[in-house]
């Protein structure tokens, strides 16, 4: 049985609507990133986007790419393998929106949005030569007509899930294998429920991601597309939320109709606020990947839906602890526990795997 706890009204602002969050902070700190020099890394880096580490390895997905995602040893600075082909077979990926560190810190998870499938990755599976698929059997449950935007799944524990796309004027799944049961759950701001558009499409505005501290059960969840991310306690099936920041949200209008489908077109950020890009979490902080307005100038049109130099750091009650502005622009954001390091992906003009000491 699910308990839900929400505060007495979701989409009252904890803080001034007309103020960036970046006016909370007080420090700035500068970061230098260093490469990781990967052995032939012109020809073995295949375009990555996102990233995740797992033990002495890190896992690029390359969604460009017939090779879908890269494992590296961080020791040796060499390729271990290239996996993952792209088709609606036995192990092949046709969707995917998300790869990230398992709540157990054992492997890493990777959701495929259209196949409705979550994998998990061991240690010892990205370490060897050959790949085997593990596959989390939700997607019978996620599989319907109003689940067709579940843009993120985060494994909590064995059998529990918090999912991006809801039903029934919600944002967020919460998805009990145990039980086989499924509890839609996180409000739209009136302004979106009172809309036409269908629930699954209005969830495309707010796709973000979501990621989950395990020592804490806590779980945060970041809007691309705007200031907005929310702090959730998360106790057994019991869901809280904590605290929410809410100087932007996305705003969005109908856009034409492709397919039979009716696409959303989020409107431009708002004149002295920023957008969120990128989410990584450690025990302490929420690290976010942010794009601050002013920087829009300084890099290439078709890099600025993707990159940002800056990254906004909470403690895991929502305060703000500091702003750390790097040397270079990035895509993907990774805490890595063991090294208390930053990984991420710079185009120099060719990928290039960086790390920023903390």
């Amino acid at each position: 049985m699910f308990v839900i706890f929400l505060l007495p009204v979701l989409w009252a602002c904890n803080n001034n609507k007309d103020v960036s969050i970046v006016n909370s902070f007080k420090i700035n700190q500068p970061l230098t990133h260093k490469v990781l020099d990967v052995q032939d890394a012109a020809k073995e880096l295949l375009d990555p986007y996102s990233i995740a580490v797992s033990g002495n390895t890190i896992t690029t997905w390359n969604p460009r790419s017939p090779d879908i995602f890269t494992t590296i040893d961080i020791t040796t600075k060499r390729v271990i393998k290239h996996w993952g082909t792209k088709g609606q077979g036995p192990n092949e990926f046709l969707g995917l929106i998300d790869i990230y560190n398992n709540y157990s810190e054992s492997g890493i998870n990777v959701w495929d949005g259209l196949l409705y499938k979550l994998y998990f990755f061991s240690h010892s599976n990205l370490e060897s030569a050959s790949t085997y698929f593990q596959t989390i059997p939700i997607g019978l449950i996620l599989k319907g007509e109003d689940r067709r935007d579940s843009r993120s799944v985060m494994q909590i524990d064995s059998s529990l899930f918090f999912t991006m796309g809801g039903n029934d004027n919600k944002r967020f799944s919460l998805i009990d294998l145990k039980n086989n049961e499924v509890k839609e759950i996180g409000d739209f701001p009136p302004k979106d429920i009172n809309t036409q558009l269908p629930v699954w499409l209005r969830n495309v505005a707010y796709n973000g991601r979501i990621r989950y501290n395990s020592s804490l059960k806590k779980l945060v969840y970041m809007s691309f597309d705007s200031e907005l991310f929310e702090i959730y306690n998360i106790n057994g099936t019991n869901v809280e939320l904590a605290m929410g920041n809410y100087t932007t949200v996305p705003k969005y209008k109908d856009g034409a109709v492709r397919n039979g489908l009716r696409n959303v077109i989020t409107e431009d950020i708002e004149n002295g606020k920023g957008r969120n890009r990128m989410v990584a979490v450690s025990d302490e902080n929420i690290f976010i990947l942010y794009q601050d307005y002013k920087r829009v100038g300084m890099v290439k049109k078709t890099d600025w839906s993707l990159t940002a130099d800056i990254i906004l750091v909470f403690d895991w009650d929502g305060n703000p602890v500091k702003i750390y502005e790097l040397d270079c622009f990035v895509t993907g954001l990774e805490y890595d526990k063991a090294r208390n390091r930053l990984w991420a992906i710079h185009n120099n003009p060719y990928p290039e795997i960086v790390y920023f000491e903390l």
